[in-house]
């Protein structure tokens, strides 16, 4: 369907548009819906892939994505000679669950939705989540200044999240497919049985 790269797009715009300062609480709200209008109407299965998507980014969050950052942050914090390390339950738990599973969750989404709706191969379909994520990495001023001023340096923190961020799209992937070849699964099992269930009651195949 030709229509679904322009739903994808609109889709995924909408989103941060509607976060930035640029519009007002009203217009934001309008501009998400209309986003996830376009992508209900221009992308056969929407429902289905943005579910699908965000499963497998909690689950890809929660695996790779939180405690990748975790980590990475702290082997920051331990190799700059002014700040020391500290590991707190509390900045644990808000990246794991903040971070790991509700961006995680939220990328899988974009992720998906931009593979349904510009047919991109399983192979490659990784590095959509991946991107997004060096992306918000990029994008937080906090986060972009740790990269490049503390610790050893961009030559060795942009390489190590941006290894976090591979990480979380190959476990995405795999999430993705798992789930797809189940979904297939279980619709080939239900279209079997239902088969079966009209040969059985109508074994000549007489109309009824």
């Amino acid at each position: 369907m030709r229509w679904k790269p322009v739903g994808a797009v609109l889709f995924i715009a909408a989103i941060p548009l509607a976060g930035s300062e640029l519009l007002g609480p009203v217009w934001s709200v309008a501009v998400v819906i209309v986003g996830i209008g376009a992508g209900w109407l221009l992308i056969p299965g929407f429902w289905r892939s943005s579910f699908l998507g965000a499963i497998g980014g909690v689950i890809s969050g929660l695996l790779v994505l939180g405690p990748g950052l975790r980590v990475a942050m702290r082997v920051v914090a331990m190799v700059d000679a002014v700040r020391s390390p500290e590991f707190t339950i509390e900045g644990t738990m808000f990246i794991i669950v903040g971070i790991g599973v509700v961006m995680g969750g939220i990328f899988g989404v974009f992720g998906n939705v931009l593979r349904i709706g510009f047919n991109i191969p399983s192979r490659a379909a990784g590095l959509v989540p991946a991107l997004l994520v060096m992306m918000m990495i990029g994008l937080d001023s906090e986060l972009r200044d740790e990269i490049i001023e503390l610790g050893a340096g961009p030559w060795l923190n942009i390489p190590m999240f941006g290894a976090v961020a591979v990480g979380y799209g190959a476990v995405w992937t795999r999430a993705m497919v798992r789930l797809e070849r189940g979904r297939l699964a279980k619709k080939t099992r239900h279209e079997t049985a239902e088969g079966a269930t009209m040969r059985f009651s109508n074994p000549r195949g007489n109309e009824t």
